[in-house]
This record gives C-alpha cells, sequence and structure tokens, in this order.
C-alpha cells in the first residue's frame, strides 16, 4: 500500500530546508512552554513572571537549534538513501533516524554512538508505524459502504423506494408507499356513464315514491291515488 505522507513530501533538495525550519519551529516552541513553567517554578515569589519569560527567551532558541541539527542531518540521511535505493519506502526513515543518532553521539566513542544510532532507529520505526497504521485506518470504508463493483455487482441506479430519486424516462418518479396513481376511465366506461345520466333516477323522498325524467315529455306520473304533478305533498 502506498504510504501517501511519503509520496506527498517534497523533492530532496527543498526536503533539507523544510525539515530544518520545522524542526526548530517545534523546538522553539515546546522549549519555550518547557523553560516558561521551568523559569516560573525555580524564580522566587514576586519575580515568577519576570523569570519565566527569561529564562524561556535564553533557553528556548537554544533547543530549537537542536532540532534543526536533528532534522537537518535526518533529512540529509533520508535524501542520500533515496538516492542509494532509488526509491522512497519506511525504511529509507528508519535508517536515517539510526545514522543521525550514532552521528551526533560520535565525539562520546563507538559505545555511544551504537547506542544513540539505536535508539533514533527504534524512535523512528515507531513513528512510521504509527503512520502506516493511521493511513490504513482511515482508508478502510465505513460499515454499510461497501463498493459494489468488489461483490460483482453493478449499480445501475438508486435504491428501491427512494422518494428522492429523479423522474424517469416514462414522466412519474419512484412514488412513496401508500400513494397511487387514479387513471382516467376507458372509453367504454365514459359511453356507459352517458348512458346513465339519460335515464330516469328514482328517489324516495317522505315515503312519496317520484320520477324525475330528463327526456323531452312534459309531465310526471306518480303511483296511487295522487295528483299528478311534480309535487310529491299534494296540491293544497
Amino acid at each position: 500500500m502506498r504510504n501517501h505522507s511519503i509520496a506527498d513530501r517534497d523533492p530532496c533538495p527543498y526536503r533539507i530546508i523544510e525539515d530544518i525550519g520545522g524542526a526548530f519551529a517545534f523546538g522553539s516552541v515546546g522549549g519555550g512552554v518547557w523553560h516558561f513553567g521551568k523559569g516560573a517554578w525555580q524564580s522566587p515569589k514576586g519575580t515568577r513572571l519576570m523569570g519565566a519569560i527569561g529564562n524561556c527567551a535564553a533557553r528556548a532558541p537554544v533547543m530549537g537549534g537542536q532540532f534543526a541539527v536533528w532534522g537537518g542531518l535526518f533529512a540529509c540521511c533520508d535524501c542520500s538513501l533515496t538516492a542509494i535505493r532509488q526509491k522512497e519506502d519506511p525504511w529509507n526513515s528508519i535508517l536515517s533516524g539510526g545514522a543521525t543518532g550514532g552521528i551526533l553521539a560520535a565525539r562520546a566513542g563507538p559505545k555511544a554512538m551504537a547506542s544513540a544510532a539505536v535508539i533514533g532507529g527504534v524512535l523512528l520505526a515507531l513513528i512510521e508505524g504509527m503512520g502506516i497504521w493511521m493511513n490504513n485506518y482511515f482508508a478502510q470504508q465505513p460499515m454499510g459502504m461497501e463498493d459494489p463493483n468488489a461483490a460483482g455487482g453493478m449499480v445501475t441506479g438508486p435504491p428501491e423506494n427512494d422518494i428522492t430519486a429523479p423522474p424517469t424516462s416514462g414522466g412519474v418518479g419512484m412514488m412513496p408507499t401508500g400513494l397511487t396513481l387514479r387513471r382516467a376511465p376507458s372509453q367504454q366506461q365514459q359511453q356507459t356513464i352517458g348512458g346513465m345520466e339519460g335515464e330516469s333516477e328514482r328517489f324516495d323522498s317522505g315515503g312519496y315514491e317520484t320520477t324525475f325524467s330528463s327526456g323531452g315529455g312534459g309531465g310526471s306520473s306518480s303511483s296511487g291515488d295522487e295528483k299528478s304533478g311534480w309535487w310529491p305533498f299534494g296540491s293544497s
């Protein structure tokens, strides 16, 4: 798997300057915080703030310079190993950490040089291992978001019952559950309805049976002994 933290770095001539500047900034900020607290702790009462500021101003740049030296040597070793091996991988960083530790402890003797080289290599191995683990962890797909191509399936449209899907070629999209389309009556049903409108309709109104007709007749008939007429209750 490709390590993005290595692939995204600048080329070697510029990487050295970048590492030196980053290491100096890291050492200055971290050393400033450390020596500020140390100065405030060691100063007498009433002068803690001034003592903390003075100690921070005196010691923070020194620690920043030490970090810059370490970062510069590390970048030089890393670029050298990259040019020799013709590839960039975590082994370059691990070997560069060991070489940097050994070079910085060279004045203390071979034994101190070997121990510093081992410590530097182990620290860089832990850092690189943690970086690779984080890249692999965040590169994994979330649960429920599996790739359909990996399982041999192809996604050709939205899932079923998706009310947010765009309309299809037929002009109607996915309808929500419970909603149906009302179809227009057919020609035969329209003719049947039209024929029923011409027929007479009967209804019961107050116990009197009356017939209404839509035909051209001028009168209507009623059952029983009642007089003819449209008024169902008789004439007054």
